[in-house]
């Protein structure tokens, strides 16, 4: 594929894509298997929730107002996020630093079983201690909603017993029933690189590590200090300041009122898409193949696998799903910026399916693909509120943005890959032994890459993401997303910015390089995303 490929016709490409489907042949009980384990571990991080009024400051203050429940990592690390924009800076900061510790509870498990999901506990991570919550803090009426109406708990300091890593473990060992079934690529790892991305681990790992040894690190770090007035601390990894914002609190007003329900939403698509760069007729067009869902847990995008056309007797064709997640009294602007980029999963799904030119070649090159069309329109998000306005600094944030967020999410997903291989070379290892290995794994890349500007040598927050838990070795495709979104977005603005869109998602399944080359007329690299941060640094005087 890759020596041949570039000569290949459409058909050619469809007949690879026809005999590459036999490649994995598995049994119904490894299915099964697979199956159990996703479902099991997606309702783990779906009950994962952390109420913050409960969670108190070392002082034994409460930071946050009655109500906010933030499931982890998502809403954790989108708290601190949020926080940036705050205009009390000592209590935003003092929250931030307070989500982090609860962070690294997590990861360590020494987090408390008693406060997981439950607002009747009051707890103090700078001391691990638990008690009962005063009657007039706990919100009453959401426990109800939740069916949890007993007395005071019973409270007990007794840490989660490594849930997190029986439920990692139980993921891996179903995998494993796969290696059987897959005489070509014999374990998890190689089914993602070698089936499902074709492109090989090195040279991903290559392309991670170029952005996690840039020299340009310091140079945007000594420019976030700057900004912020104060040596940067192991949160500010999440610094979400290059572009400016209004405080959470008025974003989440302004969408709670435009998206009370997940219908409402769902009505306002085809005004999204237009913003987005689609012409009236093709957003309706759009509008037409995507199912807006409440979401229990953050949100994410469901594809459709069939084609209403080609097989009429059927009935109509399949619809794409959107979900996120929507409280009582509406969407936040969380659940909003969640929606936007699952709404542009949705059109890819939509292009990849429906406007591709062979029903063999459907969908993207990788899971990082969909990532990056996704992103290009996630950061437009208060553009379709109707809050952004352009200026001359615009691109010159969104490279320092694209370069930051790359490099933090790079050695989350190293130490994810390198988790799996660890089990993998430890097929017998208990819950414990993989919680030690990964927290080892975690601050070795800490120490290495972040410590430097960030600080607290040994800080395990890299083991902190949900999907390391629930989305079978995923994280990787993230920070190449980021490579790859950066250089499409190039194409995908202006006027012609939903053509091009169109044009890249339903171009189909060829080899990344070649999509690539398709859409923006350069193979995967990271040279575009660097050299638009030195130019922006450049610019900024850093």
């Amino acid at each position: 594929m890759v020596a041949r490929g570039p000569q290949w016709s459409r058909k050619q490409w469809a007949q690879a894509r026809l005999t590459r489907r036999f490649a994995l042949r598995p049994s119904g009980a490894a299915l099964q298997a697979v199956a159990k384990a996703r479902a099991d571990a997606e309702a783990y991080i779906a009950g994962y929730n952390v109420w913050m009024h409960h969670v108190l400051a070392q002082d034994g203050r409460r930071l946050f107002a009655k109500g906010v429940r933030l499931l982890t990592h998502w809403n954790l690390r989108d708290q601190i996020k949020a926080d940036y924009a705050e205009p009390d800076r000592p209590v935003a900061l003092a929250r931030q630093r307070l989500v982090r510790d609860v962070m690294e509870r997590i990861v360590t498990q020494e987090i408390p079983q008693a406060v997981i999901d439950d607002p009747r506990v009051d707890w103090n991570p700078a001391t691990n201690t638990v008690s009962a919550a005063p009657p007039e803090t706990v919100e009453t009426e959401q426990m109800k909603a939740q069916g949890k109406r007993p007395p005071s708990p019973s409270i007990s300091p007794a840490r989660e017993p490594d849930t997190r890593y029986a439920v990692l473990l139980a993921d891996f060992r179903a995998s494993r029933q796969l290696d059987a079934d897959s005489p070509m690529a014999r374990t998890e790892i190689d089914r993602h690189f070698q089936l499902d991305d074709e492109l090989p681990e090195q040279r991903v790992r290559a392309l991670l590590t170029q952005v996690l040894e840039s020299p340009l690190v310091p140079r945007v770090a000594a420019l976030i200090q700057k900004r912020l007035g104060r040596p940067l601390e192991p949160f500010d990894i999440w610094y979400d300041g290059f572009i400016e914002k209004q405080p959470e609190g008025e974003l989440s007003k302004l969408t709670r009122a435009r998206y009370p329900t997940a219908d409402a939403y769902k009505k306002d698509i085809p005004r999204l898409l237009q913003g987005l760069g689609f012409t009236a007729e093709k957003a309706r067009w759009i509008d037409s193949h995507i199912v807006v869902d409440p979401a229990r847990g953050s949100g994410h995008a469901l594809e459709a696998d069939r084609r209403s056309e080609m097989y009429p007797w059927w009935g109509p064709g399949d619809s794409a799903h959107l979900r996120t997640r929507v409280n009582p009294d509406g969407m936040d602007y969380k659940g909003y910026n969640i929606a936007v980029h699952e709404m542009c999963h949705n059109v890819e799904q939509t292009f990849s399916l429906y406007a591709v030119d062979d029903t063999l070649l459907q969908g993207v090159p990788g899971t990082a693909f969909t990532e990056a069309l996704a992103f290009t329109c996630q950061h437009r998000d208060l553009e379709l509120l109707g809050l952004s306005r352009p200026a001359a600094r615009t691109e010159h944030a969104r490279a320092l943005k694209a370069f930051w967020d790359s490099w933090e999410i790079a050695g989350v997903a190293l130490t994810d890959l390198d988790v799996w291989h660890w089990m993998y070379e430890h097929p017998d290892a208990k819950p414990a032994q993989l919680r030690e290995a990964t927290l080892r794994i975690a601050r070795a890349y800490w120490d290495r890459y972040y410590a430097p500007v960030l600080g607290k040598p040994g800080n395990p927050q890299l083991g902190i993401y949900s999907h390391m838990i629930n989305s079978f070795l995923y994280l990787y495709r993230y920070p190449i997303g980021h490579l790859i979104a950066f250089q499409l977005e190039e194409k995908l603005r202006g006027s012609e910015s939903g053509k091009a869109f169109e044009n890249a998602a339903s171009y189909g399944r060829v080899l990344p390089d070649l999509w690539m080359e398709h859409a923006t007329g350069k193979p995967v690299v990271a040279e575009p995303m660097l050299e638009a941060t030195e130019a922006a640094l450049r610019a900024a005087g850093g």
